[in-house]
């Protein structure tokens, strides 16, 4: 089967073929950030709101699936085939730009946006904190030091596609953008911008139980239920280390200032000034 060049190569994380073939629904959520800028903690979000508080789930990616993984051992179409026997509200994460994200038109989009440093700094750690069966079967091995890493994240240039293609689509009216440091600030507050967005309700006892399972404390407590697993069963990540610490400012305050600088001038590069003020970006 031929498909669109568009929906990009396939790669351990990345089924083109899934997203070319996805049907998408209008009732669908899509979770569209890029990598460690809240991608789990919306994933969690958004499940307990769907579901009123859920307590007993087992993994994320059971409740809210991400939606190009390739699952080993099984062909693309069986994965979609479980993607429409999921009821609605069906809720996914993704990690693609506007162009790659299947129903962009019909779906409701939700992106969290954080800053390029602290998302730099916490995929350094992600990386690291992966199993070394995890390393082996992506084709990955440890950078010799944070600046040969940094020049591969800053080469991929994952956060700075994602951002600057979504940006022109931030008021569409099936697109709610959001940022990490104001959900960190008050997470009541965006959990009420959530709800008004899709439409949806929950009691004021489910409010506040909600809120304490979308904690840092809870999360970090239940770390394996977000610790995403392989065909085998075997986590990918080490133990208790992939909710690590959801801070602000952790990149400004590790970086040099010839690292931080690096980020920065890339973001200048590719973003608009509005863009850039967004981000507390001097430009």
């Amino acid at each position: 089967m031929k498909i669109d060049k568009k929906w990009g190569k396939a790669d351990p994380t990345h089924d083109p073929y899934a997203l070319a073939n996805f049907r998408p629904r209008p009732t669908d959520v899509l979770i569209t950030t890029a990598a460690k800028a809240g991608t789990t903690w919306m994933q969690q979000i958004l499940h307990q709101l769907r579901s009123g508080g859920d307590e007993a789930f087992t993994s994320i990616d059971d409740v809210v699936p991400w939606l190009e993984l390739p699952r080993d051992g099984r062909h693309w179409s069986e994965v979609l085939a479980d993607y429409e026997r999921i009821p609605d509200p069906r809720i996914f994460k993704t990690h693609c730009t506007y162009e790659q994200t299947p129903g962009t038109g019909v779906a409701r989009i939700i992106l969290t946006s954080r800053d390029p440093r602290d998302c730099c700094v916490s995929f350094y750690h992600h990386r690291l904190n992966m199993t070394d069966e995890s390393k082996a079967q992506m084709g990955m091995i440890d950078p010799e030091s944070f600046d040969a890493y940094l020049d591969d994240w800053l080469g991929f240039g994952s956060w700075y596609r994602n951002v600057s293609s979504w940006w022109p689509h931030r008021n569409d009216e099936n697109v709610l953008w959001l940022r990490y440091e104001d959900l960190q600030r008050d997470l009541a507050a965006g959990i009420d911008r959530i709800l008004a967005f899709l439409h949806w309700h929950i009691t004021d006892a489910q409010r506040e139980n909600i809120l304490r399972l979308c904690s840092f404390r809870w999360m970090k407590e239940n770390d394996k239920r977000f610790s995403a697993q392989r065909s085998s069963g075997d986590p990918v990540f080490k133990p208790g280390t992939f909710i690590r610490k959801g801070q602000v400012g952790e990149g400004k305050a590790t970086l040099s200032p010839s690292q931080e600088k690096r980020i920065l001038d890339k973001a200048r590069e590719c973003l608009s000034d509005e863009c850039l003020e967004f981000f507390d970006i001097e430009h």
